[in-house]
């Protein structure tokens, strides 16, 4: 037998065969991309601190690593991928140290049967894990994307809350998906909506078909309408935590000048003209910039002595941490519903006080555009959030001229 078909011939089952001599000849240049591609996803395990690394033997490929089994034995292992050694089988290899690495971080140990081994829930036949899925969608999502910024983490786990909620070893199939947007979800909710959209890109990057049956469940979401809340019950709430050193300055500042939550801790008032600079932070994919906040009123800046400047966190445009601002607002929001409770507030959201501001400048006739722009959303949605109390400002002039 010759050299090159005794090559051929060692080739185990599973591994991509070579159908004829001239292939083995061209192997080696195969065999070096292989390994360069290798090295360039261990750098990419590396700069996201994954202690893990994929490493070709044989014609397979396996995870290199020092792992704890579930008796606490820690060593270094050497873990089977069951893929082929071909560069067609990286994305899968990728997704699978993924899927163990999430393990481990979930439970301390890696598990006795590898996750990739364990029997699929069937459902329909064939295809691949929804977890796989899910790990094949998380290498598509940072593609191109700074796995530092700390907005494009929020997104990613916000999705990744919701696809992580399915059978992660049933078989990805569309019937998965509609069940579960159809049990998991009440109609015409935000939650059956987003589940849609996520589920929906979940089966587009891994091949599903007929994914347009999924749009008849979206159906329409309507926020509920914002109860108004008595004036002279905030400004009593405020009166009463004024004093906290961590909560009453911020509370009383987003009163006054109607700054989103996560604004607030970078407002810095100018009592003397009545106005405050703070960062803008638009919703969707908008920059941040600089905005100039109006006090309604002067009077209750003064009152609340709000030059005083308290509050555990403070960022400017280079140095906002939507995570920091995001804990800081959750432990703000929990010390201030129950107090506003005891004074017949009910669920009580950090959204309202700033809702209650664009509600007052109606009625203070601040004019429509200055208004919109001190709140940092354009005039379109300014008048369709507050369409409602335009109307019945207009009702109420109206009426003055007929009964004067």
């Amino acid at each position: 037998m010759s050299k090159k078909s005794a090559n051929i011939n060692k080739r185990k089952s599973g591994v991509n065969t070579l159908s004829d001599i001239d292939a083995v000849e061209n192997s080696e240049p195969d065999s070096e991309l292989l390994k360069k591609k290798i090295e360039e996803l261990n750098d990419k395990f590396k700069e996201r601190s994954i202690k893990a690394r994929i490493l070709s033997k044989q014609n397979y490929l396996y995870i290199r690593g020092t792992f704890t089994d579930s008796k606490g034995a820690r060593k270094d292992r050497k873990i089977p991928l069951r893929l082929s050694a071909d560069i067609s089988n990286l994305v899968s290899a990728e997704a699978r140290i993924l899927q163990l690495m999430e393990y481990i971080k979930k439970n301390g140990f890696i598990p006795d049967e590898l996750l990739w081994d364990a029997p699929k829930v069937e459902i329909s036949g064939g295809g691949i894990t929804v977890a796989e899925g899910i790990s094949k969608l998380e290498i598509e999502y940072w593609k191109d994307k700074d796995r530092n910024k700390e907005i494009k983490q929020r997104t990613w786990n916000l999705q990744a809350n919701y696809l992580k909620k399915l059978p992660q070893n049933a078989v990805l199939t569309l019937e998965l998906l509609l069940d579960s947007i159809q049990y998991d979800s009440h109609p015409e909710s935000d939650k059956r909506r987003k589940l849609c959209q996520f589920y929906k890109k979940l089966g587009l990057l891994n091949g599903i078909e007929n994914l347009d049956k999924i749009d008849k469940f979206v159906g329409r979401y309507i926020p509920k309408t914002k109860s108004p809340i008595d004036e002279h019950k905030f400004v009593q709430l405020i009166d009463m935590v004024r004093d906290n050193k961590k909560w009453g300055w911020l509370t009383a500042a987003q009163y006054v000048y109607g700054t989103r939550s996560g604004e607030t801790f970078s407002l810095v008032p100018d009592i003397a003209s009545g106005t405050a600079t703070s960062v803008n932070i638009p919703k969707a994919k908008k920059a941040m910039h600089l905005k100039y906040p109006i006090a309604l009123t002067k009077e209750l800046a003064q009152k609340w002595e709000l030059e005083n400047i308290e509050r555990p966190y403070s960022f400017d445009l280079n140095s906002y941490s939507p995570s920091q601002v995001k804990y800081l607002g959750n432990q703000w929001l929990r010390y201030l519903k129950p107090r506003a409770r005891e004074l017949g507030i009910d669920n009580l959201q950090l959204t309202s006080v700033r809702h209650h501001w664009g509600i007052r400048s109606i009625h203070a006739d601040i004019d429509a555009r200055a208004a919109s722009k001190s709140l940092g959303h354009d005039i379109n949605t300014h008048f369709r959030i507050y369409n409602s109390t335009y109307d019945q400002i207009d009702a109420i002039k109206a009426s003055k001229k007929l009964n004067k």
